[in-house]
């Protein structure tokens, strides 16, 4: 499904209403189309700073992006609400549309009031729709003004109460993992020998896949690591090895730029400092708002795309995480000292989870899927990390970047070819399943 570009400002002015004059109270007053990109870099900061794992960071993102395409959908006709296609998401109360709103605020409120109810360290959203509050305040009648506050915050504790019966609450606390003691299975890794991330969240519950090991059954079994009996081993570890040894600048720059760990460390001395980094979510949100920004597209068109982007990395991040502790399956850095050198360490740090698939290969080429079938393809500049330190890179289309993402995991050895290339597979076809079943526009049910 591929939406086609209007004139913005003819359609602001014929449909919504022109925010020039913005003193009618009933007008449907849109100050902003790139508010949601903004709201994006609020929630990105805050988790950034918490510091909290890859997949727990896509659950906020997709809550709050699901409040935000619901809080404005019913002042479009041809949008379709997610109630009813989402699991346990039951119909939101009726909105008097009729009535004089500003749509960028509705976004902005019931996004922002979702994102502090998810996130440890709140400040960073609260102090933006602070100042974004006080705009809004100035420019608007009062009732416009404290109609579109009311709205956006209905639709977020909507959201919100929907959010609590995921199991998330239920499985803190249980995170207590102990290792298959054969060698052949995953183990801590150096430097740090964390234990095992988010070992419960395949019972997470999914937003529109099934269940988490719906697609499991599609994924061949990863090559049995047996040195003594398995011949088909040795190529996969020497190929990881000799891609450390041998990276060039430019491969230790992608791996580097598509690390994305928000868990990893560097040692200065005796000292252990963890380092601030963005997860494959926010990469990519913050990716798609550069991409809106430069495209200008519409809020709606931008409330849309953030919420088919971040509800298949939210269900992709359970079925990949299901796998992976499924197959158990371990890491190269520990067969490469176990077996070639015992000094060896890939070129970014080992993630603390099992092997296969690569989650990065699959929550990319799941978005990659998404945006492609929505938007189309265009080349586009990257700059997610540039505050990080690691410049910007351009891209032909969406899948490129994603192509890209799952090759850093070969140029930073901390996957096998297999994950690799079988977390792209999966990614693909979770993006798939969600283009046919998720229908947010009203002409995709004819």
């Amino acid at each position: 499904m591929k939406t086609f570009k209007l004139l913005l400002p003819a359609v602001i002015l014929l449909i919504i209403g022109s925010c020039s004059n913005p003193t009618s109270n009933k007008q449907k007053t849109i100050f902003n189309n790139d508010i949601l990109s903004e709201c994006n870099l609020a929630i990105q900061n805050a988790v950034v700073l918490d510091g909290v794992t890859p997949p727990v960071a896509s659950r906020r993102y997709f809550y709050s992006c699901v409040s935000a395409y619901e809080a404005i959908r019913p002042f479009f006709g041809d949008l379709n609400s997610t109630s009813e296609q989402f699991t346990d998401f039951n119909t939101l109360s009726a909105c008097d549309t009729s009535e004089g709103f500003c749509l960028d605020l509705v976004a902005m409120e019931s996004y922002t009031q979702t994102a502090m109810k998810l996130v440890y360290k709140e400040d960073s959203i609260a102090s933006f729709r602070e100042r974004k509050l006080n705009f809004y305040k100035s420019q608007l009648p009062e009732d416009v003004y404290n109609r579109s506050l009311e709205w956006g915050q209905t639709v977020s504790n909507h959201v919100v109460n929907w959010s609590k019966g995921d199991t998330f609450n239920q499985i803190r606390g249980t995170d207590l993992y102990m290792p298959n003691e054969s060698e052949a299975f995953w183990q801590p890794t150096p430097t740090e020998y964390m234990e095992a991330i988010e070992p419960q969240w395949r019972k997470i519950r999914p937003n529109l896949i099934k269940s988490c090991d719906q697609f499991r059954d599609t994924l061949p079994e990863p090559t049995p690591y047996n040195m003594g009996k398995n011949p088909d081993f040795y190529p996969l570890m020497k190929e990881i090895h000799d891609a450390v040894v041998n990276i060039d600048s430019n491969q230790l720059r992608i791996a580097r730029y598509w690390d994305d760990n928000p868990k990893s460390t560097f040692h200065y001395g005796h000292a252990t400092l963890k380092v601030l980094k963005v997860s494959p979510a926010g990469h990519w949100l913050s990716m798609f708002s550069t991409v809106a920004r430069k495209e200008q597209y519409s809020l709606k068109e931008s409330a849309e795309g953030m919420l088919r982007l971040s509800a298949v990395m939210f269900d992709a991040f359970i079925a990949v995480w299901d796998a992976k502790y499924h197959y158990e399956y371990i890491r190269p850095v520990t067969v490469i000292r176990r077996h070639m050198d015992s000094s060896w360490l890939p070129a970014i740090e080992t993630p603390a989870f099992p092997e296969y698939p690569s989650a990065h290969s699959v929550v990319s080429s799941a978005a990659a899927t998404v945006l492609t079938d929505l938007f189309g393809e265009y080349s586009f500049t990257d700059s997610a990390e540039f505050e990080f330190g690691l410049g910007v890179r351009t891209f032909n289309n969406f899948r490129e970047a994603s192509d890209e993402a799952c090759m850093s995991r070969i140029y930073g050895g901390i996957h096998f070819r297999e994950g690799m290339e079988y977390g792209k597979y999966l990614g693909n076809t979770i993006g798939a399943y969600h283009n046919e079943k998720l229908i947010t526009r009203q002409s995709e049910k004819d």
